[in-house]
Parts: C-alpha cells; sequence; structure tokens
C-alpha cells in the first residue's frame, strides 16, 4: 500500500502499511513519481503551464506549473519532453503561507521528516540547512548561505535508488512578497514544499 502525505490544519498526516525503498511508493494527493500526470490532470492543463525557464539549453525534461485540488495550493510536474504519456519525474507540491509563521512552518518541516523517516528503509536524511534565496521571475536559486532577507530552510532524504525528497519551508522577502506581474509567480511568495525527483530527473537537474 502506498504512503500518502497531506498538510491538514494542525499538521501531517501519513499512513502505511509497510516499509518501503522506492520512492515510486511515496505519494502526495494519491499522486506519485512514475505516474501518467493525464490520469490526474487535463493535457491542456500541462501544456498551458508549461514553465518555459525550465529546460535552460536542455530539451530534455519540461515542467507545469497547474493548479493543486485539494490541500495543495499548487503542483509542478516535471516529465520527458517527448513523451505523450506525461510520465511524472519529478513532482512538487506547493502551499502558499500567506501569513508567514517561521516556527510553525519549521514544526511542519520536522513532522513532516520525523514521519517520512519511520517509512522508509535505508534512506539517508540530511541535516536541517538554511539556504539563501535569490529570485529570479518564474524561478528562484538557492545557495548555501546564513544571510539574506529570503530564505529557504531545507531537509534533503535520499534514496537508495537515488530518488531524492526535498522538504522546505521558503519565507520571502516583502519586496519579492509584492512584485506586481501580469503573469502569475509562485515563487515570489511564501509556501511550504514538498519535492518528488526520480533519480533520472534529480541527475538532469544536477548537469543544468
Amino acid at each position: 500500500m502506498k504512503k500518502v502525505l497531506g498538510i491538514v490544519f494542525l499538521g501531517f498526516l501519513l499512513s502505511t502499511s509497510a516499509h518501503s525503498d522506492n520512492i515510486k511508493d511515496f505519494k502526495i494527493e494519491n499522486i506519485s513519481i512514475g505516474d501518467s500526470a493525464l490520469d490526474y490532470f487535463k493535457e491542456t492543463e500541462l501544456v498551458n503551464g508549461e514553465l518555459d525557464w525550465f529546460n535552460y539549453s536542455y530539451k530534455e525534461f519540461a515542467t507545469s506549473l497547474v493548479s493543486g485540488k485539494g490541500i495543495y495550493d499548487w503542483f509542478k510536474i516535471s516529465y520527458r519532453s517527448d513523451d505523450d504519456n506525461f510520465k511524472i519525474e519529478g513532482l512538487v507540491g506547493i502551499v502558499v503561507k500567506k501569513k508567514y509563521d517561521d516556527i510553525k512552518c519549521n514544526e511542519e518541516l520536522d513532522t513532516a521528516a520525523l514521519n517520512i523517516s519511520g517509512l522508509f528503509k535505508n534512506i539517508k536524511r540530511s541535516k536541517k540547512k538554511l539556504y539563501k534565496v535569490k529570485y529570479n521571475p518564474r524561478k528562484v536559486f538557492q545557495e548555501a548561505s546564513q544571510s539574506g532577507k529570503s530564505v529557504a530552510t531545507s531537509i534533503l532524504f535520499n534514496f537508495k535508488n537515488k530518488g531524492e525528497i526535498i522538504l522546505s519551508c521558503y519565507d520571502m522577502d516583502k519586496i519579492t512578497n509584492q512584485i506586481d506581474s501580469p503573469i502569475k509567480d509562485i515563487n515570489q511568495f511564501d509556501s511550504f514544499r514538498i519535492d518528488i525527483r526520480s533519480k533520472v530527473f534529480k541527475n538532469y537537474l544536477e548537469k543544468v
């Protein structure tokens, strides 16, 4: 039985019947790595939500930003550019924090991390790290630094099959929050994120 992680008003809900080593067994809102995005979203949603910056100089993968249907406000879904089935290789669930509370978000981070550690065998968990976040329209960059007005606190989990999960609290500075743009930009807002990556997609991101 696959695991289900959901953010609820008082914290997190995570259920399972057995331990696992496979990142494909981890689900958010019933979506997991290896599924077809077409099982959950219309093709027009994926095509219209495609982010033009994500491919960089490579054409291997594309990423779409689509509205969430429940717990998560947004999903970023990554798949091979030539895959007509839109097989999910990367999945980010994003909850916008309109009234960001650093202590509360970090408590959610710790609770989720504890649950994940208890569910998976042979998984390596990093220490919680604080990153300075650089913002550009449609994307953010992280640098290992204790300084900066916009920051992300993250915990990384590496799986035996080389996939990874990253839990993060994004605390963006007020100037970035208030950017007035005709294009909806999820990266400028405070948020809690869970980022799931297959081995293939992880390797792709490391080379770009």
